[in-house]
C-alpha cells in the first residue's frame, strides 16, 4: 500500500506553512494571556461588584466599613432597581422570562457563592441584544434575579472579529508575498539548469536574493560558462580531427587514382569506403554543430544491406543472404545502420571462423534485432552488444511515404547465422 504524504513538498509551501503554524500559535498565545491576565480579573472584580449589589438588595439592612448597621428603605431599592434594570421573578416566571435559554456557569456561580457567603446559581443568557445574567442565591431560594448588562452589545465583538481576520490575512499576504520574492531566484535557477540539461547554454543568471542564493546563482554562472567552454573546446577538436582524417583520405584518394586499370575493382571499394568515412565525419561535425542527433530519414533497409555485404563480400569472405522480398521501409539512420551492421558481420567472421548469414524482416511480435550464431567459438556479447547498437538506430513504427508505394513496417528483424560449413 502506498503511504500518503501530507507534508508539502516545496520550500515555498514548507515556509508558508511554518508562518501560518507561527500565526496560528502566536493568536492562541496572546487569547490565553489576555484570558488570564485581563478578562479573568476584571471578571473576578465583576463579580464582587455585583455581589455587593446583590447583597444590599435582597437584605433589609447594609452593614458599613465601620459595623454600623443602615436600614435600606423599600423606595431606596427599587430606585436602584430601577436604574440597574435588575428585575426579580419566581421560578416559573424566570422560565418564561428566558431563563429556559440560559447556559449554567460552574465558574461563575463558584465565584458568586463565595463573596455572597453561600450557595448560589449563575446562569449566562446571551440574546441579540445584550447579556443576560440570572442568580438564584441563599439569601432568597425562591427567587431568580435577572441582572441586564446594558453595556455590552452583540455588535461590539464584530469588529474585533474582522480586525482579526484583517491581520491574519494580512500576515498570511505578506508571508506569501515574501517567500514567493525570496524563492524567485530558486525558480530561475531551476528553468536555467533545466536548458543545460537539454544542452542549451543560457546567458548568465543574474545575482539576486539572498546571500546564500546569491552564491549557489554565482556557482551556477561559473558551471555553466565551464560546460561552454568544454563544448567549444570539443567541437574545435573534432573539427581539427576531421581536418586531419580528410588529409590522409584524400592522399589515398589520390593514390587511387594512379592505380593500373586492371586494379579498377579494388580502387572503386576503396573510394566506397573513403566516401563511407568522409560521411561518418560529416556526420560527427553536424552532430557537434547542432548538439542533437541528426534526423532519420525514409530508406529502404534492403537497400542498406545490401551495400553493406557487397562492402564486406570478397574473395575471402563469403556472406549469405536472406532477405526479405520487396522493400522494407523505415525511418532509420542509414550510416548507424551500415557501422552497426558492419560491426556484427565483423565479429562473426573474426569469431565465428564459418559461413555467415544475413537476413530480414518485419514480425509484429518483436520490437529489437536479434543476433544468433551457431558456432562454437561465437560470442554471444558481442553480438548482443552489435543487435542493441542496430535497435538504437531504427526509428519506431511508421508508415512509408505514398509516393514509394511500399507497405507499412512497424518491427524490424535482422539476424545474422554463423557456423560451420
Amino acid at each position: 500500500m502506498k503511504r500518503v504524504r501530507f507534508s508539502p513538498r516545496s520550500s515555498f509551501a514548507r515556509t508558508l506553512l511554518l508562518i501560518v503554524t507561527l500565526l496560528f500559535v502566536s493568536l492562541v498565545t496572546t487569547y490565553l494571556v489576555v484570558l488570564n491576565f485581563a478578562i479573568l480579573p476584571s471578571l473576578q472584580q465583576f463579580n464582587k461588584v455585583l455581589a455587593y449589589e446583590v447583597r444590599m438588595l435582597m437584605t433589609d439592612k447594609l452593614q458599613l466599613e465601620d459595623g454600623t448597621q443602615l436600614v435600606v428603605p423599600p423606595a431606596f431599592r427599587r430606585e436602584i432597581y430601577r436604574e440597574l434594570g435588575i428585575s426579580l421573578y419566581s421560578n416559573e416566571a424566570a422560565e418564561d422570562a428566558g431563563l429556559r435559554w440560559a447556559q449554567h456557569y460552574e465558574f461563575l456561580s463558584q465565584q458568586m457563592a463565595h463573596q455572597l457567603g453561600g450557595p448560589t446559581e449563575v446562569r449566562v443568557e446571551v440574546n441579540k441584544s445584550s447579556p443576560v445574567v440570572w442568580l438564584k442565591t441563599w439569601l432568597s431560594p425562591n427567587i431568580w434575579v435577572r441582572v441586564p448588562l446594558t453595556e455590552i452589545h452583540q455588535g461590539d465583538f464584530s469588529p474585533l472579529f474582522r480586525y482579526t481576520l484583517a491581520i491574519m490575512l494580512l500576515a498570511i499576504g505578506g508571508a506569501w508575498l515574501f517567500i514567493r520574492i525570496q524563492n524567485r531566484p530558486l525558480v530561475d535557477l531551476e528553468h536555467a539548469a533545466l536548458q543545460v540539461g537539454r544542452g542549451i547554454i543560457p546567458p548568465p543568471l543574474r545575482e539576486y536574493g539572498a546571500s546564500e542564493v546569491r552564491s549557489v546563482t554565482r556557482a551556477f554562472n561559473h558551471m555553466a560558462a565551464g560546460v561552454k567552454q568544454l563544448a567549444d573546446d570539443r567541437t574545435l577538436l573534432m573539427a581539427g580531427v576531421s581536418h586531419d582524417l580528410r588529409t590522409p583520405l584524400t592522399r589515398i584518394r589520390l593514390a587511387t587514382e594512379m592505380m593500373a586499370a586492371e586494379d579498377g575493382y579494388l580502387a572503386e571499394s576503396i573510394n566506397k569506403d573513403i566516401e563511407e568515412c568522409n560521411a561518418i565525419i560529416e556526420q560527427f561535425i553536424d552532430y557537434l554543430r547542432t548538439g542533437q542527433e541528426m534526423p532519420m530519414e525514409l530508406a529502404d533497409l534492403n537497400s542498406v544491406l545490401g551495400e553493406v555485404i557487397a562492402a564486406e563480400s570478397g574473395y575471402e569472405r563469403e556472406i549469405a543472404t536472406d532477405l526479405q522480398a520487396g522493400e522494407i521501409p523505415l525511418r532509420i539512420h542509414p550510416l548507424s545502420i551500415k557501422r552497426a551492421l558492419a560491426n556484427m558481420v565483423v565479429n562473426a567472421a573474426r569469431y565465428g571462423n564459418g559461413w555467415i548469414k544475413v537476413s530480414s524482416g518485419s514480425e509484429a511480435s518483436s520490437a529489437c534485432s536479434r543476433s544468433r550464431t551457431m558456432a562454437l567459438a561465437s560470442s554471444r556479447s558481442s553480438a548482443s552488444t552489435c543487435s542493441s547498437r542496430l535497435c538504437a538506430a531504427i526509428a519506431p513504427a511508421a508508415p512509408a511515404a505514398p509516393a514509394w508505394g511500399w507497405p507499412s513496417c512497424s518491427v524490424l528483424s535482422i539476424t545474422i547465422t554463423v557456423g560451420w560449413r
